[in-house]
């Protein structure tokens, strides 16, 4: 066990090219965080500010005599943490460790290391592009660091938050671990400006639109791909209209995808002008922590009139609530699942929903079938009637 009485450490991991000394730097200019000094038997880089060089030799001994903090090898060359370096941060700062994913999974453990782990991760396009512009670009290692790259993203889901390098969003980057490690340990529901940045950060929902960002919530639009009638459809931009008739339903998605972190939960409802309509929505009671994966719901029509949805409408909003802590990762049958079909059980035909659809359905034709000997009564009174009429 190895404990420490300074505020609280923060681990940045990643793929290599990710970013993570620049935003290592970043965070140090605040004056609250301070990197702490690595060690490393590879050769020296010339973007590189936080590692002291060492033979393999000595790297050894470092481990035989217990003076490494964390230690693993990475791309065949050694890299390590020693102790006396962490302790060299003062007790005002937020030490930094940059870490191999590996690494990062051995220390990091809440009963013996408490930190907040955050995994950078990028494209890889922008990835290799990173690497050509480092210089002496190979492309056989370059393919070794691929392989890695898939290898370091095994260890992502480990991670407090999970956040996606761009070109351009490095101070958002900042600004959003400055504010969660500020409120680590602390609850409550997500404000604009922190979905704004998370979402900026690649977190809570992909293929997301800044205008659909609220006081403290989220528009979701009206995805593509839904099931009705038995059938798994989709809109196009000729066919754009799902059309839910009475007293029947429809299950459908969000143009958006859900990325939630360790330590939040989500929960989305129908928009009041649907609901005015006669519809109701249906779903889980929350979306849990750590899941990533296409939303899905089930609209029923109660109303005795049909409902028209268009593609791509405002047809849900969502709110995000900050957990005191991080919960154990998602881990269910819906993990990183984006079709349909994945979500909907093989007895869905002979379901409860069928089931009451069906018995309307009865209902409605025993109403008619009412109505017609009604008015057949009705009739034949009058008939009676005007005889009587004319024999008196």
């Amino acid at each position: 066990m190895y404990m420490s009485t300074r505020p609280i450490p923060i681990i940045i991991s990643g793929p290599s090219c990710s970013g993570k000394s620049t935003l290592a730097k970043e965070l140090e200019k605040s004056g609250d965080y301070s990197v702490v000094k690595a060690i490393t038997t590879r050769s020296r880089r010339k973007d590189d500010f936080n590692y002291d060089y060492t033979t393999t030799k000595n790297f050894k001994k470092f481990e035989d005599d217990n003076k490494l903090l964390v230690s693993t090898a990475y791309l065949g060359q050694y890299y390590g943490i020693l102790k006396s370096e962490y302790d060299k941060i003062n007790s005002t700062t937020h030490p930094i460790l940059i870490l191999t994913a590996e690494s990062a999974d051995k220390l990091f453990d809440p009963k013996k290391f408490e930190a907040i782990w955050f995994f950078i991760d990028s494209d890889d396009e922008l990835l290799e592009e990173r690497y050509k512009m480092r210089g002496g670009y190979d492309r056989t290692k370059q393919k070794a660091k691929k392989k890695q790259n898939d290898v370091d993203r095994q260890y992502a889901k480990k991670a407090t938050y999970v956040l996606k390098s761009t070109e351009s969003n490095l101070e958002s980057m900042t600004k959003l671990i400055v504010a969660l490690v500020d409120s680590f340990h602390i609850g409550g529901g997500l404000s604009h400006d922190i979905i704004n940045l998370m979402i900026d950060c690649g977190m809570l929902l992909d293929n997301a639109k800044n205008e659909g960002i609220k006081g403290a919530s989220y528009d979701l639009l009206l995805g593509d791909e839904y099931y009705y009638d038995g059938k798994i459809k989709r809109l196009t931009d000729t066919f754009s209209f799902l059309t839910i008739e009475p007293y029947d339903y429809a299950i459908v998605s969000c143009k958006e995808r859900a990325r939630i972190p360790r330590d939040v939960i989500g929960k989305f409802g129908l928009t009041v002008g649907l609901f005015c309509q006669g519809i109701i929505l249906s779903n889980g009671p929350q979306i849990d922590p750590g899941f990533n994966g296409t939303l899905f719901c089930l609209l029923f029509n109660t109303s005795n009139q049909a409902v028209h949805l268009k593609r791509g409408m405002h047809y849900a909003t969502i709110e995000f609530n900050k957990l005191i802590e991080p919960a154990p990762p998602y881990e269910g049958n819906y993990q990183d699942k984006t079709k349909i079909i994945d979500y909907i059980p093989a007895n869905a035909l002979h379901g409860a929903i069928n089931e009451l659809k069906r018995e309307i359905e009865k209902l409605k034709n025993e109403s008619k079938l009412m109505q017609n000997i009604y008015l057949a009564v009705v009739g034949l009174m009058f008939a009676i009637l005007s005889i009587l009429l004319v024999l008196r």
